[in-house]
């Protein structure tokens, strides 16, 4: 059944873009057989199906014209197509079309869609176009005289048919919309035959398809092999081969996705079918071939499981060919303008321009470009012209990428970090000058090639240009890191230290200085902005002249607020104390009074945050009456929870509505901070002094897992 609907809508398809293409119409079906048969059998797609395509009627056309109309000499043209087409296969090039721009393939296919409708519209009033060339447009007057109005008529009507049929209730007969409008105009000027109206169809305007048993004319042509040495035979082969190779690869990929059990059809093996398919029809006379998306897509609506479809539909063009010649031959040509110009209409939309248009000037002016190239050419240059343009944008973008500028606040100091892309190569080297003719004097700079596999020799010597002369000149800080895996010559030991905390940093700092530096390490972690730390040098500094943090941070054990994390900072810069609760017990007095009398810490920050299992455990407990000592699963959970029950108990008698919610338990958790503040300089003398003389400051904090954002208490 699915073989019976692609024929009854590729038989009309192959006569109309063989009449299109200005080919004999019997090679139009002799290119669905084979396409159905041979590369139907051939193919690796259960989906597919191949024959004539509106895609190649420019270039078919175009070839003619170049060819005197020698349709044998075209013949020629499309044996090689596909031998090339064969060695694209069989060197395995099913995978450039992955590499053609989606909007120079979008153009190409506009382009088609609009020398479609441009040069079947004379056709579709019964007007011949040598007429129109031979009057001109300035004489449209004297054109209108040579129309044909029964021509005229049945391709208007067929036109309508077209698109009215799937807005009535005959849809359900799932007949085609093309093959309807032809059996409907076929009737209609038999009609008009029969009862003698001047209305009926001449036989210059009707399908003329030879009698295989008694035409007297010439049924088959086959190849002439004396044009072998006409270079246009050469330039019309590899036309052929490229764009219908794209065609196909397209196609194919759609077909896939419309395939209802998702198989997936080996590229190559298509283009050696499709090879195989065109070299066969070149010998024997027939159009060339590629696959075509709307008998694909009628094939995968129809319920089609295995090519089986494919082969049967071109057997059942064969009988077509032997057996309903006489009944075909009454169809008007318009009726067949008519399906070509909706085709070109649905290949060249005007939506389409305007969603091109849409993603901006990179993609639309490609897209235009290509159509007017081909407009104005052909399609192979046309194509060539659209690629150009696109790798100009490209090469545009890249000059302007590939190098990545980060200004970055460390612990003691500002840097600017200059990243190189994975690959940087002369097209970066206008983005790289840029951004060193921003360096300002005395600045510290990075350039970290710590990720970059390629490093074009050009941008290299502009890095040692500008290190060897400015930056000494301006004396510029410049480190370069992640050269020496690319140019081992390069010496490396001499690495920046502005994110690693030093004595003398150290002691250069205020507890409110310190307090900033938190709070924007905080900010560049909310924002997703971190610094990038080099832990290997952080760690080397530390291990070699001791710790020097800034900063003893007593935060909860949750594994949602890792302390180092949330304030940005890296090795060595934080006292990083962490018990549930953040309950400041003896043990953590002595850890206190270690990070700040003894190794020089300028803040203590006391951190809860949302969420607290310990303070949900004890407000839980407190609301139950229930002895936190008699804590079965967990007894040792009473040293944590007893300091909160005071805090609860402080909440309670402040809150005038004590009922477990969110808000009381948040209301716990900051005066459970407050509390440890409190308890942290009543049981600390040495902490209560520091304080009072300035050289330590304590503040509480609440970080919100939800946010990662540390609101300090005021």
């Amino acid at each position: 059944m699915s073989g019976l609907v692609v024929f009854l809508v590729a038989l009309p398809l192959c006569l109309g873009i063989a009449h299109a293409s200005g080919a004999p119409l019997l090679s139009g079906v002799i290119a669905g057989v084979i396409g159905g048969i041979v590369v139907g059998a051939l193919s690796g797609s259960h989906i597919s199906v191949s024959g004539p395509a509106a895609g190649l009627t420019a270039i078919i056309l175009t070839q003619l014209i170049a060819l005197d109309g020698q349709y044998s000499a075209f013949l020629l043209c499309v044996i090689l197509a596909g031998l090339l087409q064969m060695l694209f296969g069989c060197l395995k090039l099913g995978s450039f079309a992955n590499f053609v721009p989606t909007n120079v393939i979008l153009g190409l296919l506009v382009a088609i869609g609009l020398i479609l409708m441009i040069n079947q519209l004379p056709n579709l009033f019964g007007l011949h176009m040598a007429t129109i060339k031979q009057l001109g447009l300035q004489n449209f007057p004297q054109v209108l005289q040579y129309i044909d109005v029964g021509a005229a008529m049945i391709g208007v009507l067929s036109v309508a048919l077209i698109l009215l049929w799937d807005q009535t209730p005959l849809k359900k007969l799932q007949l085609p919309s093309a093959l309807v409008a032809v059996v409907f105009a076929g009737v209609l000027n038999w009609l008009l035959i029969q009862s003698g109206s001047s209305f009926a169809v001449g036989n210059q305007h009707l399908i003329d398809l030879p009698s295989l048993f008694s035409s007297e004319e010439k049924i088959f042509y086959f190849p002439d092999f004396s044009y072998w040495n006409n270079p246009q035979i050469y330039v019309g082969a590899v036309t052929l081969a490229v764009v219908a190779s794209l065609e196909t690869l397209l196609n194919l990929e759609a077909a896939d996705k419309m395939d209802p059990q998702k198989r997936s059809s080996p590229p190559n093996r298509e283009l050696l079918a499709q090879g195989i398919g065109n070299t066969l029809s070149g010998f024997v006379g027939g159009m060339p071939v590629t696959s075509v998306i709307v008998r694909s897509s009628v094939n995968a609506t129809s319920g089609s499981k295995t090519k089986v479809s494919t082969i049967f539909h071109g057997i059942l063009l064969i009988i077509a060919i032997l057996f309903l010649t006489p009944l075909l031959n009454v169809v008007p040509l318009s009726a067949l303008a008519a399906i070509l110009l909706l085709t070109g209409y649905k290949l060249a939309q005007p939506k389409l321009f305007i969603q091109l248009y849409q993603k901006g000037w990179k993609q639309f002016l490609p897209f235009i470009v290509t159509i007017v190239a081909i407009l104005l050419t052909d399609l192979l240059i046309g194509i060539m012209i659209g690629l150009v343009l696109s790798a100009l944008f490209i090469l545009h973008s890249n000059m302007h990428s590939g190098v990545k500028v980060i200004h970055e606040k460390h612990l003691h100091g500002n840097l600017t970090r200059i990243e190189l892309a994975q690959n940087v190569s002369f097209l970066n080297r206008a983005a790289l000058l840029s951004v060193l003719n921003k360096i300002k004097r005395h600045e510290t700079v990075v350039i970290d090639a710590s990720n970059t596999v390629y490093i074009d020799p050009d941008l290299y010597q502009v890095i040692q240009e500008f290190q060897q002369d400015r930056a000494k000149q301006q004396q510029i800080d410049l480190k370069l890191i992640g050269f020496q895996a690319h140019y081992p010559e390069l010496h490396e030991d001499d690495v920046i230290d502005v994110d690693v905390s030093t004595r003398e940093m150290q002691q250069q700092l205020t507890p409110e200085l310190v307090l900033q530096k938190l709070k924007d390490g905080n900010q560049r972690f909310v924002s997703q902005q971190r610094l990038q730390h080099n832990i290997a040098r952080q760690i080397q500094i530390t291990a070699k002249y001791g710790q020097h943090p800034i900063a003893a941070v007593l935060g909860c054990m949750d594994s949602r607020a890792p302390t180092e994390m949330l304030f940005d900072v890296g090795v060595g810069d934080l006292f990083s104390l962490r018990i549930a609760g953040n309950i400041a017990g003896e043990k953590v007095l002595g850890s206190l009074e270690f990070a700040c009398k003894s190794k020089g810490s300028r803040l203590i920050v006391v951190l809860g945050h949302t969420d607290c299992g310990a303070v949900t455990a004890a407000c839980q407990m407190h609301q139950q009456q229930l002895d936190v000592s008699q804590a079965q699963n967990t007894p040792n959970i009473q040293y944590v929870l007893k300091p909160i029950m005071s805090a609860i108990d402080t909440v309670k008698n402040q809150m005038t509505d004590d009922q477990l919610g969110r808000s009381f338990i948040d209301a716990v958790t900051m005066m459970n901070v407050k509390n440890n503040m409190a308890y942290i300089l009543k049981h600390s003398n040495v902490l209560r002094e520091m304080v009072e003389k300035g050289e330590v400051g304590i503040v509480g904090a609440i970080y919100d897992v939800k946010t990662g954002q540390v609101d300090f208490l005021e």
